[in-house]
C-alpha cells in the first residue's frame, strides 16, 4: 500500500500521504485511494475537479442543479456529497449510480483512475487565483478537526508553497492537469463564475449536453448564488460538525475575489509573485487578483 504517515511535526499531525500527496485521516482512506486507479470511467460520466477551496462546492452545486433541471426542492434536504460524491471518498456510491454520473474530485491528475485518460467522459477544472485560495483554505485549517490550526499565516503561507498541505501543492496541482490536458476539459475560473454567473452556467450546460429552458437555466444561477448557497445547511455543510468545528466560522466564509489584500503583507505578496511566476512559466494562466465587490 502506497501510504506513509506525514512527518511534519507537531501534536495532532495525522495526515498521511500517499503517492507523495497528504490526505486527511478519518476522512480519506489508503485502501480507497488505492482503488480509484481500477475504477471503471464511463464515457458519459462528469468530473468536477478543483485544488481545495476554489470552488469545489459552487462548481458541485451547479452541476446538481443543472441535472434537476433547477428544481432545488427535489434534493433540497440532501447534503452536497450525496448529490455529486467524491471519487476518492464514496467510490462505492459512485459505482452503484445509474449514467450519467456527476462525480467530485480533488484528486491531482496523476491519481485518476487509468480509464480516465481514454475514456469520452467530461471534465470541469476550476482555478482560483492561489492568494485567494490559500486565505481561504487557511480558515479552512482553522476549521477543520482532522488537520492542525496552523500557527499563524505565515505559517501557513511557508506550507501551502511548500506543498505541506492537505491534497498538497497547488502549483503542481494545476500544472498537472494544464500538461496533461484531458481532451474533454472546459476550464473555468472562480473569478469569472463571479463576474458572470449565468454566462458560465450556460457554457457549463452545453459542455456536458444538458439541454435547459431559460426559466430552468435561471432558476440554477438563482439557487447558485453565495447568499443562497450559504443560507442553505446542506451545502454550506452545517451538518458536518464531526469535521468541522462551527464555532470557528462557517464552511462557505466570504466568498470574495481579492480577499487576499487583507491578509498578506507587501513582503509576502512580493515573495508569493516571485515563486508564482518561476513554477507557473509558459502556462497560459489568467486570474483576476481584485475586482470591485
Amino acid at each position: 500500500m502506497s501510504a506513509e504517515l506525514a512527518s511534519r511535526g507537531g501534536e495532532g499531525t495525522r495526515m498521511f500521504k500517499f503517492r507523495g500527496v497528504f490526505f486527511m485521516p478519518e476522512i480519506y482512506k489508503p485502501e480507497i485511494l488505492e482503488q480509484v486507479e481500477d475504477f471503471s470511467v464511463r464515457d458519459d460520466d462528469v468530473f468536477v475537479v478543483t485544488y481545495p477551496k476554489s470552488g469545489t462546492t459552487w462548481m458541485q452545486n451547479i452541476i446538481a442543479l443543472m441535472y434537476m433541471e433547477g428544481d432545488v426542492k427535489q434534493f433540497e434536504n440532501i447534503v452536497i456529497a450525496q448529490k455529486v460524491p467524491w471519487l476518492e471518498v464514496q467510490l462505492n456510491v459512485i459505482q452503484a449510480r445509474p449514467s450519467p454520473r456527476q462525480i467530485c474530485s480533488h484528486l491531482p491528475y496523476h491519481l485518476m483512475p487509468k480509464e480516465f485518460r481514454d475514456k469520452r467522459s467530461k471534465v470541469i477544472y476550476v482555478m482560483r487565483n492561489p492568494k485567494d485560495t490559500l486565505v481561504s483554505f487557511y480558515y479552512f485549517y482553522n476549521m477543520v478537526k482532522h488537520l492542525d490550526t496552523p500557527k499563524d499565516f505565515q505559517d501557513f503561507l511557508e506550507n501551502f508553497i511548500n506543498g505541506q498541505v492537505f491534497i498538497g501543492s497547488w502549483f503542481e496541482h494545476v500544472r498537472g492537469w494544464q500538461e496533461n490536458n484531458h481532451p474533454n476539459m472546459l476550464w473555468l475560473t472562480y473569478e469569472e463564475m463571479k463576474k458572470d454567473l449565468p454566462a458560465v452556467v450556460r457554457r457549463i450546460s452545453k459542455f456536458v449536453g444538458k439541454h435547459l429552458t431559460e426559466e430552468q437555466l435561471l432558476a440554477v444561477v438563482k439557487h447558485s448564488s453565495f447568499k443562497a448557497m450559504k443560507a442553505s445547511p446542506t451545502v454550506n455543510k452545517e451538518n458536518l460538525d464531526s469535521v468541522f468545528d462551527l464555532t470557528k466560522g462557517k464552511f462557505m466564509r466570504k466568498g470574495k475575489v481579492g480577499d487576499w489584500k487583507n491578509h498578506f503583507t507587501v513582503a509576502q505578496s512580493e515573495w508569493f509573485d516571485t515563486i508564482y511566476h518561476e513554477r507557473m512559466a509558459r502556462l497560459d494562466l489568467d486570474f483576476t487578483w481584485d475586482m470591485p465587490q
